[in-house]
């Protein structure tokens, strides 16, 4: 499973990569699709990131070109247990990296794809024996109209001794 979604990502980078344009084309930034992309100036933003189960609070920055980059991060509260014992509270946290790709750009609206990859541990109730951290991989669209902007994930966590758990994120930011 692991080494599938590792290769999913590999091929989903070098896609990106493959599909930049030649450099000294002339820069049109009225109209872009995946499918006749321009050269694009960046675009940087900075959004909330909250995780509607697990991980309210949150900021993700980055910049939006072709492809951009971001970093995000979440946090929250848990708790853990074990059998016969008192429950305790912990702290929950994500820190993802990742790509953006534009999908379209048509005059001041954006509609951008995100694929990113971390390490997280936000199991809300974990029992102490479980793993306390795992592997986060998310991927979503971000929404641009004019400077604000709108974006929701998909997100999903795995551990080797813990059940797979995921979560819903969106976030509102501004692009400067």
């Amino acid at each position: 499973m692991k080494e599938k979604s590792i290769l999913k990502l590999a091929v989903f980078i070098t896609v990106i990569i493959l599909s930049q344009n030649v450099l000294g084309q002339e820069k049109q930034n009225v109209e872009y699709s995946v499918f006749n992309p321009n050269d694009m100036d960046k675009e940087y933003f900075i959004s909330t990131n909250s995780g509607i189960l697990k991980t309210p609070y949150g900021i993700k920055i980055g910049y939006i070109c072709n492809p951009g980059i971001y970093l995000g991060f979440r946090y929250g509260k848990g708790e853990e247990w074990e059998y016969g014992e008192e429950t305790k509270s912990t702290n929950l946290y994500s820190i993802v990296a990742g790509l953006t790709k534009p999908l379209i750009i048509k005059n001041d609206f954006s509609l951008v794809a995100q694929l990113g990859l971390g390490y997280g541990q936000w199991w809300d109730s974990r029992r102490v024996s479980w793993t306390k951290s795992g592997i986060e991989l998310e991927g979503g669209l971000m929404m641009k109209k004019k400077h604000f902007m709108f974006n929701l994930t998909g997100n999903v966590l795995n551990g080797d001794r813990a059940y797979a758990t995921g979560d819903l994120c969106f976030g509102i930011g501004y692009v400067f």
